[in-house]
């Protein structure tokens, strides 16, 4: 009988025990709040929420089963690293976002590697613009040495090896070939706009109708602005265009913006109303069309260069309000 009251004992003790490890702690500190509110994703699916206090302050008493990446948001989001057992602390200024996130408490190591593991996929998101404008080389080094920092970062934690972590390894070890899967193919759709290359024919109308294509602006350098009456970016550009043109208007570049409006009645209309003048085209079918299709014009603004001989120079130029007049003095070899 008093074994058998010992081994209920044991029993219960173990129990205690294992679900008492299973316990976290989160807590932590949002700096410049947009809401109320922060949120912490667990298993994919299950939302749990907490209410901001009045210095700003939550707290979540969680019960995590497996060491792994979980989803935290609060006016965007970000991942954080939680293992049973785990106590972490975290300051977030919504301001820089993932770039201001400081840690203290457990699993610090590993928190620190998703933040810049997450920091390098916002970069290449961010180079996306830029990509186009790499020779492959350059391209098979930007993924090489980024992703190679990543894969580093994540094999180098010091637990990363220990039977908990599998689950985790596994998983960034897949995200990680995801993202250079993307942008291998990004890069290879891009491929035909890249540096060297001839620039694809287009056509284009003025606003009485007349029909251009490349040859029609040949021997000269190309500065093609594509636009749309929906993108205020677009619009906020055009007064730097027209001082570049006006400063290059002794030399052999030809300035065209091109729209990309659907319907050529918007496109007009904006004109009129802006009073805009200068060398305006619109590509007829907008989003439908050749030249929207073939310089994959996703998004906007975006900038062309291109060369006397008919050869992309950028087909991802910088906007006129950055440094697009030394892509410009490039081209001229002035």
């Amino acid at each position: 009988m008093k074994t058998t009251a010992l081994i209920l004992i044991i029993s219960l003790l173990i129990i205690s025990c294992s679900d008492e490890d299973k316990t976290v702690t989160f807590t932590g500190e949002i700096i410049n709040p947009t809401e109320e509110m922060v949120w912490i994703t667990i298993n994919d699916s299950t939302q749990l929420s907490s209410k901001l206090d009045t210095n700003n302050k939550f707290t979540f008493e969680l019960n995590i089963t497996e060491a792994n990446k979980y989803r935290f948001d609060h006016g965007g989001h970000t991942f954080i690293f939680l293992k049973p057992g785990s106590s972490l602390h975290l300051t977030l200024d919504t301001e820089d976002f993932d770039g201001a996130i400081t840690y203290s408490g457990t699993d610090v190591e590993e928190n620190k590697y998703l933040k810049k593991r997450i920091l390098i996929a916002q970069g290449l998101q961010a180079d996306r613009f830029n990509i186009p404008n790499l020779y492959e080389s350059e391209f098979d080094s930007l993924i090489t040495n980024t992703l190679g920092v990543w894969k580093k970062s994540l094999l180098e934690l010091k637990n990363i090896e220990k039977g908990q972590y599998t689950r985790f390894k596994e998983d960034e070890l897949k995200e990680l070939t995801k993202i250079s899967t993307i942008a291998s193919d990004y890069y290879k759709s891009m491929k035909k706009l890249t540096p060297g290359n001839e620039a694809i024919d287009f056509r284009i109308e003025d606003i009485h109708g007349k029909e251009y294509t490349l040859k029609d602006f040949k021997d000269n350098v190309i500065c093609i602005d594509v636009w749309a009456s929906w993108c205020s970016a677009c619009l906020k550009e055009m007064p730097y265009l027209e001082k570049l043109e006006n400063k290059f208007k002794n030399h052999d570049i030809k300035f065209i913006v091109v729209s990309i409006d659907d319907g050529e009645d918007v496109w007009k209309k904006l004109l009129k109303e802006r009073n805009m003048h200068g060398n305006q085209y619109w590509a007829k079918r907008g989003q439908k069309s050749d030249f929207y299709m073939n310089y994959q014009l996703r998004d906007l603004p975006v900038c062309i260069i291109i060369d006397k001989e008919g050869k992309i120079v950028k087909s991802r130029a910088p906007r006129p309000s950055e440094n697009l007049e030394e892509i410009i003095i490039e081209a001229l070899n002035i």
